[in-house]
């Protein structure tokens, strides 16, 4: 009878506990990363599902990414979006939480290639999507078709303040590289020499540095300008605007990138990071991602939800022979080696 009686007395609290929790204000997840690299439908089922509010803060590179990391230390952020070369390097300063198949049971569907490319993405780090690095260029304008970075790094005269270039220095440096037949991720000192030369014979030609705005007043849409580096994804979202815009991995091969989500150490509601993390590996919403943004999903099962359309672009997909010519751009040896690096670019920009 007494137990009755309680549990009849602790009936209005029960519910009154849970009408409570039901209309609780969301939990703020802070994601620092690209803009514009969720869909917005996966937004709102996030937020809803888990009574979250996703607070969307941005990098311009991850030049600037890191810089902002060493400055604050991972303060104010709860889940990073990083490249595979950063995992270990942030995992080493301790930014970033383990995370594993315990935490993350939809890292099952991840396709092993993406896992097993870096040494700490197993234990720290989920794949997003991947992509290319190439040429972006138009080819109403651009009088010859590209096909070796030799056009790009060695442009004919009439390109000049006509070409963009990313404000990062390790691919611009890459790409220089392979121009001149080395390694992307070479350290070599006659090699860095050789394509300090050939940057400053291509800096008269640069307009502008950055990534291209994905709108209709874009440069590359206006005409402003004729080539840049590009991604494949930002390609075919361009090629809405103007028809004539082009996409192209040269000969001597691009970069292949993958973006990771990774949780912050310093995360106030780690327990929410990591259920977004996994949220956005269930195979439905990576395939919802990747089609809204034209890359390719990490995650073999999201390609029963994606389209034949997405799935047989070879913008998006491409072929084995020119994935065998490119390159991961790979963590620099040494705190040395990265300042000869970044000593280049300084020199190259200014």
């Amino acid at each position: 009878m007494l137990r009755r009686l309680l549990a009849v007395l602790l009936l209005p609290l029960t519910f009154s506990a849970m009408a409570e929790d039901a209309t609780s204000s969301p939990t703020e997840l802070v994601l620092y990363g690209w803009v514009d690299y969720i869909d917005d439908e996966v937004i709102a089922e996030f937020e809803q599902r888990f009574n979250a509010k996703l607070n969307l803060t941005y990098f311009e590179s991850e030049d600037t990414r890191d810089r902002t990391l060493f400055r604050t230390g991972g303060k104010g952020y709860d889940v990073f979006i990083v490249t595979g070369k950063d995992i270990d390097i942030y995992q080493k300063r301790g930014w970033i939480l383990p995370l594993g198949e315990e935490k993350i049971p939809n890292i099952k569907y991840v396709t092993p290639r993406w896992i097993d490319a870096w040494p700490s993405a197993k234990e720290y780090a989920v794949p997003y999507l991947w992509g290319t690095t190439g040429i972006i260029y138009r080819s109403d304008l651009v009088k010859e078709e590209i096909t070796s970075w030799k056009q790009f790094f060695k442009p004919l005269p009439y390109l000049k303040d006509k070409i963009t270039i990313f404000d990062e220095y390790r691919t611009v440096i890459g790409f220089a590289l392979k121009t001149l037949g080395y390694p992307f991720n070479s350290e070599d000192k006659v090699h860095l020499k050789e394509a300090q030369k050939l940057l400053f014979t291509l800096k008269p030609y640069v307009q502008t540095y950055g990534a291209f705005d994905l709108e209709e007043d874009s440069g590359i849409v206006t005409g402003d300008v004729w080539m840049g580096l590009g991604w494949n994804g930002d390609a075919l979202a361009l090629q809405e605007f103007n028809d004539s815009i082009r996409y192209v991995i040269p000969k001597e091969g691009g970069e292949i990138w993958v973006d990771y989500f990774v949780v912050s150490s310093q995360s106030k509601v780690p327990e929410l990071a990591i259920q977004f993390v996994n949220f956005m590996q269930e195979p439905r919403i990576n395939a919802k991602n990747a089609e809204t943004m034209s890359y390719a999903a990490s995650n073999d099962k999201a390609k029963e939800f994606l389209s034949a359309e997405h799935l047989n672009n070879p913008v998006i997909y491409p072929d084995a022979e020119v994935l065998a010519n490119s390159e991961f751009e790979l963590a620099l040896s040494s705190g040395r080696a990265n300042r000869k690096q970044i000593m280049i670019w300084s020199k190259m920009t200014h």
